[in-house]
């Protein structure tokens, strides 16, 4: 089994668990974008929206360090416009943002799609340099990659937001094709939308530049840097006990005692994993010479479970936490390493004799050592942020989590080995730090959960392992105090993973998943913040 690349979505669902941050894939798009492809390809859903995609061809490749003798050098970044709701002058302009994967146009499974059909809005979606075919440099060499900032990225969304607010015929020009604009967006009030990294972007873009947007909808928005982030694993040990959602105590006591079982078992031997006594589903594909391969095997084990909370009730046809407690707490299984292995051939292991657990740490190097564009991978570019700006390694280290035999997925390998055998940095203690080396560079830029801006909604689940470094409210078991402005709104909602308030009224329904009262409550509010930002 080729399992999870758990790389630290904002994703994975294919190999490796440091790169699990919101993208559900290397290849395929950022967390929500990944969701709606899941959807596009249900049976009885609607297809997309058939916007063909623009270039926008005056991009910066950077914003900071040109001057008069040194004009800036120009980029093609790739854009949506759909204009089919769009009331024209003066209603508003909905700005859906890209992230760590390939960027489509909005669609109609997402709430956005919804708030623009009611307001009459003309819809853009930017996708975010360096990823899907958005190429400001030739390559991604480690030189090349000091262009692929958040910083950067807000500057080329305020950029873009001129360009479209401003546009004439003859700057209809710096489009590829020219942009063919039935009404003009200059007196069009703008609101942001963005999920997961995007929604740091959403939320930073209204910090930073202010008079760009009216307002911001900044959903699942990690704001806080952390390199060593454990606490991904204790809220999928908490997601793993809830009920509301399947869990149960007795699902987090077996996955914590098969865990242990198997990572006794597995480093009895030499190689690690050679036991005929290793059960068939968690077979490792390759021998496992050292902790280095160890730490492949044992993420992708974690990331099984890592997956399936940060996606729960999400990917159409995929399991559920319901689902994973279910097999866990059969009285057909005789031991907890059973139930593991049961769980793992029913919900992840591939068909064929090959079903096997990824286990092979140069292969997932090599994955990242790879610098050519391809217009889909996004694994070494969101890596290289991680390591750089925000760390985001989730680590089986900490204590209120049942993976901590895991030991193996340590912040040594997840994080500092993973960036210096990646980019070939000699050596590595972090994200920056910024000047007096006391925080991080982008809890400096930024303020971390001290979101301190106007009209910014910030919407969390509390079962999704993101909220934890994100802004929540005094009932959140990650709860920090921050400093925030009267005008921004905090919606934390009960039983939902990753992004959940994104998707359009009961855009799960097909899938067996209608719209709990949170969800539907947290449409109401942020419909209202919405309203009140464009009126």
């Amino acid at each position: 089994m080729r399992s999870f690349l758990v790389l630290a979505t904002l994703f994975g669902l294919t190999r490796a668990s440091v790169l699990h941050y919101h993208h559900a894939a290397s290849k395929g798009g950022h967390h929500v974008q990944q969701v709606l492809n899941s959807l596009e390809d249900a049976p009885s859903s609607p297809a997309y929206d058939n916007t063909s995609p623009y270039f926008y061809t005056d991009a910066i490749r950077d914003h900071f360090s040109h001057n008069v003798a040194s004009p800036p050098s120009k980029w093609n970044q790739r854009f949506y416009y759909q204009d089919q709701f769009w009331g024209g002058d003066g209603f508003p302009v909905f700005l859906y943002i890209g992230g760590e994967g390939p960027q489509g146009p909005a669609s109609e499974r997402l709430f956005m799609w919804e708030l623009a059909k009611e307001h009459k809005a003309l819809m853009v979606s930017l996708e975010h340099r360096f990823y899907g075919e958005s190429y400001p440099t030739d390559d991604m060499s480690v030189e090349n990659l000091s262009y692929l900032t958040s910083e950067q990225a807000l500057a080329d969304l305020a950029r873009f937001i001129e360009y479209i607010s401003s546009l004439t015929k003859e700057s209809a020009l710096k489009s590829n094709p020219p942009l063919k604009a039935k009404f003009s967006a200059a007196n069009s009030k703008w609101v942001s939308f963005g999920g997961s990294y995007p929604g740091n972007l959403a939320t930073w873009l209204k910090l930073k530049y202010p008079s760009s947007v009216a307002g911001t909808v900044g959903s699942s928005a990690p704001v806080q840097a952390d390199y060593n982030f454990y606490r991904y694993a204790q809220v999928v040990g908490a997601a793993l006990k809830y009920d509301l959602i399947g869990g149960s105590d007795q699902c987090y006591d077996i996955v914590e005692k098969a865990v242990a079982e198997l990572h006794d078992l597995v480093t009895l031997t030499v190689p690690y994993g050679s036991s005929e006594n290793v059960p068939a589903s968690l077979k490792p594909c390759t021998d496992m010479n050292d902790e280095y391969d160890l730490y492949a095997y044992e993420s992708n084990i974690f990331g099984n479970f890592q997956g399936t909370v940060q996606y729960n009730m999400q990917m159409s046809g995929a399991a559920t936490v319901a689902d994973l407690c279910s097999e866990l707490t059969s009285d057909a299984h005789s031991s907890p390493l059973g139930a593991l292995d049961a769980m793992v051939g029913k919900y992840f292991a591939s068909s064929g004799e090959d079903s096997c657990i990824a286990s092979s740490w140069s292969e997932m190097i090599g994955e990242l050592k790879e610098e050519a564009f391809d217009g889909s991978s996004a694994m070494r570019q969101w890596i290289w942020q991680s390591c750089n700006e925000f760390g985001y390694f989730q680590t089986t280290e900490g204590d209120g989590h049942p993976f901590t035999s895991l030991t193996s997925c340590s912040l040594k390998i997840a994080g500092e080995e993973m960036c210096k055998q990646s980019y070939g940095i000699e050596e590595y203690w972090g994200p920056q730090k910024s000047g007096d080396g006391k925080k991080y560079a982008s809890t400096e830029t930024y303020g971390s959960r001290s979101v301190q801006g106007a009209n910014i909604t910030i919407p969390n689940g509390n079962m999704d392992p993101w909220h934890s470094l994100g802004v929540v409210n005094a009932t959140g078991e990650f709860y920090e105090p921050a400093e925030l402005t009267r005008s921004e709104n905090v919606v934390f909602i009960d039983g939902t993973a990753h992004c959940r308030d994104m998707y359009a009224p009961e855009a799960f329904a097909s899938a067996g998943f209608n719209d709990t009262e949170p969800v539907q409550w947290a449409h109401q509010v942020i419909r209202q913040d919405v309203a009140r930002y464009i009126n």
